[in-house]
């Protein structure tokens, strides 16, 4: 037979009350929520490396996706949007409220989208990879560019029907064609610097657009500008720079290409 030997302590004295004034706390600046995808370990740390700033603080929540790499399954998390919202710091308030997919913004529609997001945080602005990298290239003034991503073939049909339905010439293009986040972290940013030198270095083409969060772009995304002599718009830093603007932080933030280097 075993035997539990217990002690018991006791307080000597009572809790003393130690007086604080409160300051703004970690979201002073910007408060951004994120909704982002069950497998995607890339785009939390990506954006935190864009957002270098105190005081502005990216609060995460995932969304489900049961089978990755098909336009179905990327549509499916539209029934998922509203109830994530509605989880990111609930009792806190927020200035925006980011959808962390490139390619289901795409396939479910930016509409919808800010539509299932406000129908739970109707206060916050929202915003999604795709919106913002193209909002960003217009900045820039680049309208014909290369696209770079890690997407199947069905989906980068729906990529090239969304972004030049919205005004842009695709000049050249390319995939990894990698399924699934699992994967599609796994490749090496040199890797992305390898073959978007080779994609965007012809003389046609105005800007280089790298879409999908899962993609590790930070590390070599103001190297590969510099070589190119021309814009890198990667899908998290164009998510990052939309999601300050709209929080109303304007500060310039260097070493992440042209795009955050602005101010305003």
């Amino acid at each position: 037979m075993s035997t539990t030997t217990s002690s018991t302590c006791s307080v000597s004295a009572p809790w003393r009350h130690v007086p604080c004034e409160l300051d703004a706390g970690p979201t002073s600046r910007a408060a951004i929520g994120l909704i982002t995808l069950p497998n995607d370990v890339t785009i939390e740390t990506e954006l935190r490396s864009f957002l270098p700033l105190d005081g502005v603080c990216v609060l995460a929540t995932r969304i489900p996706l049961p089978v990755q790499g098909t336009v179905d399954s990327l549509r499916s998390m539209e029934q998922h949007l509203t109830q994530a919202a509605a989880l990111i710091a609930p009792e806190s308030g927020l200035d925006v409220i980011a959808y962390g997919c490139t390619s289901g913004s795409m396939a479910i529609g930016p509409d919808v989208v800010e539509r299932r997001i406000k129908a739970a945080r109707p206060e916050v602005a929202c915003a999604n990879p795709v919106s913002s990298a193209l909002k960003a290239l217009r900045l820039l003034d680049c309208t014909r560019i290369a696209v770079l991503n890690p997407y199947s073939d069905e989906v980068n049909e729906v990529v090239g029907n969304h972004v030049t339905s919205q005004g842009f010439d695709i000049v050249a293009s390319a995939s990894f064609k990698q399924i699934g986040d699992r994967r599609i972290t796994r490749v090496p940013p040199d890797a992305i610097f390898d073959a978007g030198l080779d994609l965007a270095g012809r003389s046609d083409v105005e800007a280089l657009f790298i879409s999908c969060t899962a993609l590790r772009v930070s590390p070599i995304i103001d190297r590969l500008e510099a070589a190119l002599g021309k814009p890198v718009v990667s899908s998290n830093q164009a998510l990052a720079w939309d999601c300050l603007r709209l929080s109303g932080c304007h500060e310039p933030i260097l070493g992440f290409g042209q795009l955050l280097a602005q101010a305003g």
